[in-house]
């Protein structure tokens, strides 16, 4: 945990910031859906596989994420 702290604290100061993905409703400028299901509120995100982040609003990595669809 300090290690992992001792990496983000700078990377933060820097303006890094991890997305917000899960419970959120999809946005593909910001998610990268790779799954989808059945079960949940259609439109929003019940996994996160990988996080995503941005650096000073710029996109480094987006989030892969499973999404709830309608039948």
């Amino acid at each position: 945990k300090m290690t992992l702290r001792s990496m983000t604290e700078p990377l933060g100061k820097l303006g890094l910031e991890e997305i917000p993905a899960l419970g959120e409703m999809f946005d593909p400028d910001m998610h990268n859906a790779v799954m989808k299901t059945t079960e949940g509120e259609p439109g929003t995100v019940t996994e996160v596989f990988e996080k995503g982040y941005r650096v000073k609003g710029r996109m480094i990595r987006y989030a892969m994420v499973k999404i709830a669809v309608e039948e």
